[in-house]
């Protein structure tokens, strides 16, 4: 298979995945199909560092990018021992992203949420270093979801915080 053929199936596999993992989390995030989430969502105590609704959806199409992009490049690149570990890194954090938001906004479990963010964080920032050993460009790519994440989870477990029942 040639360099450019093996990069587009590369790229249309990684592609596939983010998106699906994405579609799949986006079920159950707030919005005008899901008005008791949404109204669940604003009635949260949130700390003054929430960024308005609109960055979401910014953010996701830059990170979501960078994760196909970053996968492309992982799923081209040569035979080599480390790409296996960092392809299993990268599909961690594709799978994280489907998961997180049933359990934060299906399940409403805003403990368990701040656990998975923290887990998301830690492979992610893993996954990055395994990209970078594999690709370099791959493990830059990989940059700008750990930082996301790190912010996601402090802000996650804010709202968990700010919003405990007292016994």
């Amino acid at each position: 298979m040639g360099d450019a053929m093996r990069l587009t199936k590369a790229f249309a596999t990684s592609g596939l995945g983010v998106l699906a993992a994405l579609a799949i989390g986006g079920r159950f995030g707030p919005g005008p199909r899901h008005k008791r989430t949404a109204a669940w969502y604003a009635s949260l105590r949130k700390p003054g560092f929430t960024p308005p609704g609109a960055a979401y959806g910014m953010a996701w199409t830059m990170l979501g990018g960078a994760l196909i992009y970053a996968g492309s490049r992982l799923l081209a690149a040569p035979a080599q021992p480390a790409k296996r570990e960092a392809i299993a890194l990268w599909t961690a954090n594709v799978v994280g992203i489907a998961v997180w938001p049933a359990v934060f906004f299906g399940r409403k479990n805003l403990p368990a949420s701040v656990v998975t963010a923290g887990g998301m964080t830690g492979i992610a920032a893993v996954a990055a270093a395994a990209a970078a050993r594999v690709d370099r460009n791959a493990g830059v790519a990989s940059l700008p979801l750990v930082g996301w994440l790190v912010f996601a989870s402090v802000l996650n477990g804010e709202i968990w915080r700010e919003n405990r029942r007292s016994p």
